[in-house]
Parts: C-alpha cells; sequence; structure tokens
C-alpha cells in the first residue's frame, strides 16, 4: 500500500507542479499547489488501491466458490428428471 500513496504523492505532485509553473505561478505558489496536488494524489491512488483489493478479492473469492464442487442434498440427486 505505500508503494500505492508514494507513485500517486509523487505524481500528484510533479503534474500540479508543472501546471502551477506552467500557468506562470512563483516558485513559492507552484510549491504550494505541488504540496496540495501530492495529497490529493496520494488519498486517490490510496482509494484505487482499496478499490483494486476489494475487486481482487471478490474475483478471488469467486474462483474458489467455482472450484468446490456443489454439495448435493439429499434425495434430490436420485430423484428423476
Amino acid at each position: 500500500m505505500k508503494f500505492f500513496l508514494l507513485i500517486g504523492g509523487f505524481l500528484g505532485f510533479v503534474l500540479a507542479f508543472a501546471a502551477s509553473w506552467n500557468a506562470e505561478n512563483s516558485a513559492a505558489q507552484a510549491l504550494r499547489d505541488a504540496s496540495i496536488g501530492c495529497l490529493a494524489g496520494a488519498l486517490l491512488f490510496r482509494g484505487l488501491h482499496v478499490v483494486f483489493m476489494m475487486t481482487l478479492r471478490s474475483h478471488v473469492e469467486a474462483q474458489i466458490a467455482r472450484s468446490r464442487p456443489v454439495a448435493a442434498v439429499p434425495g434430490e440427486a436420485s430423484a428423476p428428471i
């Protein structure tokens, strides 16, 4: 999980800094915007990680449930169709 936070924070910092610097803001304003972008990017990637893990868990649970044999109810298996 820490890598998702690090990557998200880094990307948020770089993108916000580049956008602010490209808008011809001063260095102090660009760094302020970049630090806010760092926090926002880290939180967004943390949310992405949570959703990814929920999806992965549900997929694994579905695969396990699919591979288990269905328990037969006594009486139904021997009944003619």
